[in-house]
């Protein structure tokens, strides 16, 4: 509880200091694993850029969709009535101007057997990106929030990724990145819900695919930065 209410503490001066948007960030992949597959693997990075004074008509909508403060597209898609939700989702997020910026890369080296070089190329062309701002689809981002991922040594690895960026002048010094859990900051399940609807139509064949389709107008491509 200490450690939701510090977060949630962080976060909520993040977004008062912060000018202009914020890009909230997820990823969906698929790494070579020599048990599993080397094959069909991929590395998809999402950011979502919300505007500050869209913020809590997004979350309430999210919540209404999701009917609860609980939402992870995998988990719905297995669901009875997931397949519904997640297209509901896609629309809400469809019927408003918030770009979602995507990087991938396809396929993930063999010898790449975390994704983690994978992630960082995306992360660095996708920050870059969102720090220059492009012109009549979003403005320059100050703030990135990254869904926080468990393992401490990955977290680390997230900050030496985007410290990297700003020790090359890639982005301004003052562009940061928080990580925080899904569970404290509902709108990091916007890029949830688009890396899924855009890894399906890489894996899938069959009309999950064309959960995208409702998205796809105002998806932007950039690409991954080694």
């Amino acid at each position: 509880m200490r450690y939701d209410k510090t977060m949630r503490d962080t976060l909520a001066e993040a977004y008062t200091r912060t000018r202009g948007p914020v890009a909230y960030l997820d990823e969906s992949y698929q790494a070579p694993d020599p048990v599993i597959t080397t094959a069909n693997t991929f590395y998809i990075f999402t950011a979502v850029v919300v505007h500050h004074e869209d913020m809590d008509e997004l979350r309430k909508g999210l919540e209404d969709i999701a009917g609860g403060r609980y939402w992870h597209t995998r988990d719905a898609l297995g669901a009875t009535k997931g397949r519904q939700q997640t297209e509901d989702m896609l629309g809400f997020l469809a019927d408003g101007s918030e770009a979602c910026v995507i990087a991938h890369r396809v396929p993930v080296d063999e010898t790449d057997h975390d994704a983690e070089q994978a992630r960082r190329a995306c992360y660095r062309g996708m920050a870059m990106e969102l720090a220059r701002g492009a012109e009549g689809k979003w403005d320059p981002v100050e703030l990135l929030v990254l869904e926080q991922r468990n393992q401490k040594n990955f977290r680390n690895k997230d900050r030496k990724n985007h410290s990297e960026l700003v020790a090359e002048a890639k982005i301004p010094r003052h562009t940061r990145q928080i990580q925080v859990s899904p569970s404290l900051e509902r709108l990091l399940w916007l890029p949830d819900v688009v890396s899924m609807a855009f890894r399906r139509t890489l894996t899938h064949h069959d009309r999950t695919s064309t959960l995208f389709e409702i998205v796809k107008d105002q998806v932007h491509f950039v690409q991954p930065v080694d």
